[in-house]
């Protein structure tokens, strides 16, 4: 995960520094669970319960604010802070900033978009694709940097965790999600043929009758 935070860009050495990269990885996991229990609740509150309510939402917040947390990444990696944000994770400053700055962009647009119903059935297998494909190759590059060339700098070693841990719960809770959508409509289905079917059995108990 290329995002990171302005206060690494103050550089602390030793354990602070490794606090304060932790603290950033942390703390997005922390706001989407605590975003998603309180918007389950809500939507609880609000239509009642709803078979599958709960994965869609946890998949949402993974993907719209995973999204929204790429986005700002990608803005600095493409601002002036980017110098001290290489720095932060290990790197020597480098134009290819500004390609991976706006690799997370796009990848942010897309997880966002999905907060649109209108655009969710056909972005969100895209979404969690190229999540997958660029969280997964960016946590082997951290890997690599880490055990070829002793790349201990905080937000390159604490990128590693959620880089897999997010692709990884996103996919779960989309093929869930995709099962959910897929039982509903076999349901909705199937209804008709047992009214039918009903409406045959009331018509032969009332033939019977006469």
């Amino acid at each position: 995960m290329n995002t990171i935070h302005f206060a690494a860009a103050q550089n602390p050495s030793g354990s602070e520094s490794h606090a304060v990269g932790a603290s950033f990885f942390i703390a997005m996991w922390v706001i989407i669970a605590i975003g998603a229990a309180v918007h389950f609740a809500v939507d609880r509150h609000r239509h009642g319960h709803s078979p599958g309510r709960g994965v869609e939402l946890s998949l949402l917040w993974v993907m719209v604010f995973g999204g929204a947390w790429a986005i700002w990444g990608g803005i600095l990696h493409t601002s002036g802070q980017a110098s001290q944000l290489a720095t932060s994770i290990g790197y020597a400053p480098s134009m290819f900033q500004w390609e991976v700055g706006w690799g997370d962009i796009a990848l942010g647009v897309l997880g966002v978009g999905c907060a649109w119903k209108k655009l969710r059935g056909q972005w969100l297998t895209a979404a969690v694709v190229v999540l997958a494909v660029q969280y997964g190759g960016d946590g082997i590059g951290h890997i690599m940097q880490w055990v070829a060339h002793d790349n201990t700098a905080p937000d390159n070693v604490w990128a590693i965790p959620s880089d897999f841990l997010q692709p990884v719960i996103a996919i779960a809770l989309l093929v869930v999600y995709r099962r959910n959508i897929a039982r509903t409509r076999s349901l909705a289905a199937l209804e008709p043929l047992a009214e039918d079917a009903q409406s045959d059995l009331d018509r032969r108990d009332l033939t019977k009758a006469r």
